[in-house]
């Protein structure tokens, strides 16, 4: 028995409540929220509501999300979203950046990416 009085638990128990665990939902802390720029910021040239983003987490600004307008290109012009997580760690680590053909897959390319921080920080 170990000095602090616990007897471990039989896999058999242990295995349940893990998976159980596993289901609980993240907690509200941990969401990250989308909401649209109040007024126009480089690069987006023509400000729409729905094309300029800031990530918050904990009501606090970690990121971005913008609408890009590439022209020029042959097949005409080509919108893409463009996300940016400002990494502000002690550590000096760079900033992560991607981007992706719409809204919905870019805000899940951000959101990968923090889960992967913050799995391999804890």
């Amino acid at each position: 028995m170990p000095k602090d009085g616990l007897k471990r638990l039989p896999d058999q128990v242990v295995a349940p409540l893990l998976r159980a665990l596993m289901m609980i939902p993240r907690r509200p802390d941990s969401r990250l929220i989308l909401r649209p720029a109040d007024e126009p910021r480089p690069p987006v040239h023509r400000f729409e509501k729905d094309s300029d983003f800031n990530v918050l987490w904990r009501d606090r600004i970690v990121g971005r999300i913008w609408k890009c307008d590439y022209t020029g290109s042959t097949s005409g012009e080509i919108a893409r979203y463009l996300w940016h997580w400002r990494r502000q760690h002690a550590e000096g680590r760079p900033d992560i950046s991607g981007n992706a053909p719409t809204l919905e897959s870019a805000m899940a390319d951000f959101r990968r990416a923090w889960d992967g921080d913050s799995k391999a920080t804890a």
